[in-house]
């Protein structure tokens, strides 16, 4: 292996190593957790594809002030109640929409999101 390899591969093994975060017990490593893989403002529509109901769910956030709008497939604005059930959880009533495809988007007063999800009414 040529010197130019060995050390880009000790630099690759440094940032890893560098980027990580290890919890220890009793002096042993429990586990290595790389903190830059943790997925900020994860957003989760369930279920989908729905039918009477959809959750939506922003985990690993500090958002504040969310708005969440839908749309139909051709951009429509669709007038839905969003009920808010907690930190960053939401439950949206489909029952008297018509089957088809919803855009729904997601954002908040800092532009810390601005992000837009697809789901199934059945």
């Amino acid at each position: 292996m040529k010197l130019s390899g060995i050390l880009l591969l000790a630099s690759i093994f440094y940032f890893s190593l560098t980027n990580a975060t290890a919890q220890t017990t009793n002096g042993e490593l429990s586990y290595l957790r790389n903190s830059t893989l943790l997925e900020k403002n994860k957003v989760s529509l369930y279920p989908n594809p729905a039918t009477d109901f959809l959750n939506v769910e922003i985990s690993n956030t500090e958002l504040k002030n969310v708005t969440i709008k839908m749309y139909n497939i051709i951009g429509n604005v669709v007038n839905t109640e969003v009920e808010v059930l907690g930190d960053h959880r939401y439950f949206i009533k489909l029952k008297d929409l018509p089957p088809g495809y919803y855009l729904l988007a997601i954002k908040d007063g800092n532009n810390k999101i601005n992000e837009t999800y697809k789901f199934l009414k059945r």
